[in-house]
Formats: C-alpha cells, structure tokens, sequence
C-alpha cells in the first residue's frame, strides 16, 4: 500500500474519532450526550458517522493529490481538520438549546470546507516549492 493511502486513512479514522475524543477531558457524561437513549444507540452512532465522514473525505483524497516526500496539501487539510474538529466539538453543548443538534450536521460541514482550503494552500506549496527541483524520472514512486 502507498505511504500517502496509509496515511490518508489514519488521518481519515483520527477524523471520525476525534468528535468523541475531544469531549473526554470534560468526563464521560459529556461524551454520552452525543449518544441518545439505548434503543438508538445504532441510529445515533450511523448519524454520527456519516457526518463525520465528509471532512474525513475531504483529508483522504487531500493526501492522495499530494505528492511525496512532504504530502503537504494532506498535512494541511488533516492538521486544519483535527484543530477545528476538536476546537468546536470540546465545548459544544446539546443541552444548552432545542437546535443545538443542529451544529452535529454543521460542524463537518464547515470543517470540511476549511479543511479543503488548507488543501488547496498545501498543493499550491506543493506546485511552487516542486518548480526549483526539475522534472521527477519516470520510476519515481511518490
């Protein structure tokens, strides 16, 4: 398997987990307001995977347009995606409001379009800092 496929589904499993992960300093009875009563716990965890899925997406296919040694735009995406996911899944608060659900449908969302703008800055890195080395032999494998 190609080092930038492993490494962009590390980054896309770190991605699905993160949402949770980010929840634990807080204690276990924040993390168990994204899980809803235990008749739907199979629902809940599909929901919450398929959102989770799109900015995990977004890193997969940032490392797989990057070119090795450096993988800059999948670095980009995947560290851009780690901070926001982090950032605003830690203090999110369902109990606060009726459509505070609503931000579990909304975070992946604009996580992943950030995180598809740090793409697109890493491969422009990419293209410009790859000018100055000259073309790549033909055997080279990335």
């Amino acid at each position: 398997m190609k080092p930038k496929l492993k490494l962009g589904l590390a980054a896309a499993l770190v991605c699905l987990a993160l949402p949770l992960l980010s929840r634990l300093p807080k204690g276990m009875p924040w993390v168990a307001q994204y899980f809803p009563d235990e008749g739907y716990v199979l629902i809940a965890i599909l929901f919450f995977g398929g959102c989770a899925l799109v900015p995990a997406a977004v890193v997969l296919v940032a490392f797989l347009v990057s070119r090795g040694p450096r993988y800059w735009p999948g670095l980009f995406a995947a560290v851009t995606a780690f901070v926001m996911l982090a950032y605003w899944h830690h203090d999110n608060d369902l109990a606060a409001d009726a459509q505070s659900a609503l931000t579990l449908v909304f975070i992946p969302l604009y996580v992943a379009a950030i995180a598809a703008a740090a793409a697109f800055l890493g491969w422009l890195l990419q293209v410009f800092a790859g000018k100055d080395r000259g073309p790549s032999p033909p055997d080279a494998k990335d």
